[in-house]
């Protein structure tokens, strides 16, 4: 496959997010050029092995990396950014993305050694049209997802439209940015022959429409209320729309927000760098003043929500971090999505281990409404089903299963089996001029 033939006909290798809801990494192919959209780490099954991030398979882009025009990256969550640095390690290409996931990017890029300067970092956003890379020319538009700044990709291509639309879900009161930008999506949809929608399938199994983030802020505060002692929060790091809503709530009820974890402070330092808790700036309280701080007045957002080994919730949970000791009037709330791939057992453990300090513990088991999913389910995958009216469709970011249900959503519509495309990681889809669909 490292072979480069050229043909008049576009290619597409899934070298991720393809029967894995992870590691998410797309190479098109066109002629001469070639173009990555997400370059995500991936995250073993074993949860003995979570220090074991998976990278995708870089050989193809290396062994072709002269006609490597540039990654495109959707959105600031780690198994679609979290491999750009150790490929920019190995070809040097421009990266188009938000101006959020580049400052990641750039942090990420200090991990593996790599210095931030040296990345040709090309920031893109939801108003930009037609940024011509090699035969591709993109437009991004707006999605919402649970991290701002996400965006969907259209993709004019040589042989026609292409809609790649990796994690996302219609919320019309979403957290502190814009409702999905139906209207670009639709004028994009109109305006060319559309050959191939690739869109979020990991909701596929659920009945109706994912719910708001707004949502949330209640159960926060209502949680906050309650709470007599020092409230704990603990989510995804790089969800700063949860990060937002917990400082919001914490001020409504009288508390001071600090970040305790390297990767929720770094998260934060981002966000604050950009924006984003500008107006809440006077209900944030530096780490270093935690230890004198009265806990009836504190939240701290503290990083382990999946339980990972040595991070600051797992210390707490086992009465060795050095700044915070749990106490039984205490209050921990998970607000994070409580089953991906090889944690749960973790998360388990983790519950356990601070039930035993005698906190008082909000998890799945104990109400469901602590996280709103940042994926689409049942109704929203119709709806951009319904808007994009692509000839084909290949459902991403999911395991089989979810794949599977999103081709049975497809067909209810009235898209016939073979319309819809379930390919292997790295199988080749090929279209060709006249719009037809093959697998290799």
């Amino acid at each position: 496959m490292n072979n480069f033939t050229y043909t008049n006909n576009l290619k597409l290798f899934p070298y991720g997010g393809i029967e894995n809801v992870t590691k998410n990494m797309f190479i098109y192919e066109f002629g001469n050029d070639i173009l990555v959209v997400d370059c995500g780490i991936g995250f073993p099954d074993d949860p003995g092995k979570q220090d074991n991030l998976l990278l995708p398979d870089f050989s193809y882009l290396e062994a072709n990396k002269d006609r490597v025009r540039g990654i495109v990256i959707t959105h600031a969550h780690f198994d679609h950014y979290g491999a750009v640095p150790n490929l920019l390690q190995k070809i040097n290409v421009p990266v188009y993305t938000s101006r959020l996931a580049g400052e990641f990017i750039k942090k990420k890029a200090e991990d593996v050694g790599l210095k931030a300067k040296y990345i040709d970092l090309k920031q893109i956003s939801k108003k930009d049209n037609n940024i011509k890379i090699g035969s591709f020319v993109i437009t991004p538009f707006h999605v919402n997802h649970s991290v701002p700044e996400a965006m969907g990709l259209f993709l004019k291509t040589p042989v026609g439209g292409i809609f790649h639309v990796a994690d996302y879900k219609f919320d019309f009161t979403p957290v502190d940015e814009e409702p999905f930008d139906i209207q670009k999506v639709s004028r994009l949809a109109s305006s060319f022959n559309i050959e191939l929608l690739l869109s979020d399938c990991l909701g596929a199994a659920k009945a109706g429409h994912t719910q708001s983030e707004a949502n949330i802020q209640e159960v926060l505060e209502n949680l906050m209320i309650r709470a007599q002692g020092l409230v704990v929060v603990t989510t995804v790091s790089t969800n700063i729309s949860r990060m937002k809503q917990t400082i919001k709530a914490s001020a409504n009820v009288g508390r001071k927000v600090a970040f305790l974890g390297r990767s929720v402070e770094q998260s934060a330092g981002i966000a604050k760098d950009l924006g984003y808790f500008s107006s809440l700036k006077n209900y944030i309280l530096p780490t270093k003043k935690i230890k004198n701080y009265p806990y009836a007045k504190l939240t701290l957002l503290v990083a382990g929500s999946y339980g990972q080994p040595d991070s600051s919730l797992v210390r707490i949970s086992k009465n060795k971090h050095n700044l915070v000791k749990l106490k039984k009037q205490d209050t921990v709330i998970f607000s994070a999505d409580p089953a991906p791939p090889g944690v749960i057992v973790d998360v388990n453990n983790l519950v356990d281990n601070l039930t035993k300090l005698g906190a008082k513990v909000y998890y799945y088991d104990i109400q469901d409404n602590l996280h709103v999913s940042g994926h689409g389910t049942a109704e929203d995958i119709k709806m951009l089903i319904a808007m994009v009216k692509a000839k084909n469709l290949l459902p991403i970011g999911g395991d089989y299963r979810h794949m599977n249900a999103y081709s049975l959503l497809a067909q209810q519509m009235g898209y016939k089996e073979q319309q819809i495309i379930l390919p292997q990681e790295k199988q080749m889809i090929e279209i060709s001029q006249q719009g037809k669909v093959i697998v290799k």
